[in-house]
């Protein structure tokens, strides 16, 4: 994706230096804050998408000591979308159980096994679903099933896996319906604020140094800037993004659009959206996704009354990758009241 970039940026710098000396601002233009028109539309576009189950299939069991594990998957878009689905330890069917989502980093696809690194105290008792994003590879213990599709930021993941949670509800006894959690890293932090912004059937989330704002970091017009001037990719945060920004800067994508897909992919502007009950952690060293983010998202939470948790852990010597003591907190922050 990186060499792909460098040679798009460096190919556009003509019309970028062109956009440039007829409207200085057109950065600025771009990553403005969003006006309550432009959220509602946002919003207005989510309700009018359906995420209805279809074609679902049981492509595998899997049973291990106590637990099982399906990898199931369904279509959406016209793509088939591949997940794990952990259920409980010793599995009761007359019983019902709470379900957490985790919601993986990077662009490379996810190990449907990541579903057995949460079984311990409450977790042991939820279902846990660990899905692909399209596009993407799922390696499970028996083969890789490849999600199709292009792929997204945030913006259509979330489709897939609000898809994705109403298909296991829909087939699996014992899923509670409601007081649903999500629990992502990096892009998939994003993706959990963002899913549970659209879905009220989540009542927590736990963001390890997501992405929360691609339309107003302080950094992102002017790393666009540098990036169109240099041809040089900065990293998914930047880069991604990019390609949208340079789709509109050729003629390709209108304001109003580029504007729409970054928008999209900003949960920090959806706040109020939010539940009641969010953990935030942030390495102070990350040069992946700034820690900004999430400082200015913890400080938008903090001005709601309605707020039953707003942790934010910033750890001073983190960068992107571990954080001591964040599975700690997470576990009991995802098995208070359960």
């Amino acid at each position: 994706m990186h060499r792909f970039l460098a040679s798009c940026l460096l190919a556009s710098s003509l019309i970028v230096a062109s956009a440039l000396t007829a409207k200085a601002d057109v950065f600025d233009d771009i990553f403005a804050a969003p006006t309550a028109a432009e959220k509602r539309a946002a919003k207005a576009q989510w309700a009018s998408r359906s995420q209805a189950v279809r074609g679902w299939r049981l492509e595998n069991r899997m049973d291990d000591d106590a637990f099982r594990m399906d990898i199931v998957s369904h279509q959406l878009d016209g793509n088939r979308h591949y997940a794990a689905v952990r259920f409980p330890e010793n599995y009761n069917s007359s019983k019902t159980y709470p379900l957490l989502v985790l919601n993986h980093g990077g662009w490379e696809g996810v190990d449907a096994d990541w579903a057995f690194g949460t079984v311990d105290g409450c977790l042991a008792d939820h279902f846990v679903v660990v899905p692909s994003f399209r596009g993407e590879p799922l390696y499970a213990p028996d083969r890789l099933y490849q999600s199709t599709g292009e792929k997204s930021l945030i913006n259509k993941d979330v489709d897939d896996v609000m898809a994705l949670v109403s298909g296991v509800l829909a087939n699996y006894d014992g899923v509670q319906a409601d007081g649903m959690a999500a629990w992502g890293f990096s892009r998939g932090g994003g993706v959990s604020l963002a899913l549970a912004v659209r879905d009220q059937r989540f009542d927590r989330v736990v963001d390890v140094f997501g992405p929360t704002n691609m339309l107003t970091n302080s950094e992102m017009a002017d790393t666009m800037r540098e990036m169109f001037s240099d041809g040089e990719p900065r990293g998914p945060y930047f880069d991604f993004p990019a390609q949208w920004v340079q789709a509109h800067l050729e003629g390709r994508l209108s304001l109003s659009g580029v504007r729409q897909r970054l928008l999209f992919s900003s949960p920090l502007h959806f706040a109020d959206d939010l539940p009641a009950r969010i953990q935030l952690h942030h390495g102070a060293r990350d040069t992946v996704v700034p820690v900004e983010d999430s400082r200015r998202l913890h400080d938008q939470l903090e001005q709601r009354s309605d707020m039953v948790i707003n942790d934010y852990f910033e750890y001073r010597f983190g960068n992107h990758g571990d954080l001591r003591g964040m599975e700690r907190r997470a576990e009991a922050f995802l098995c208070q009241d359960r």
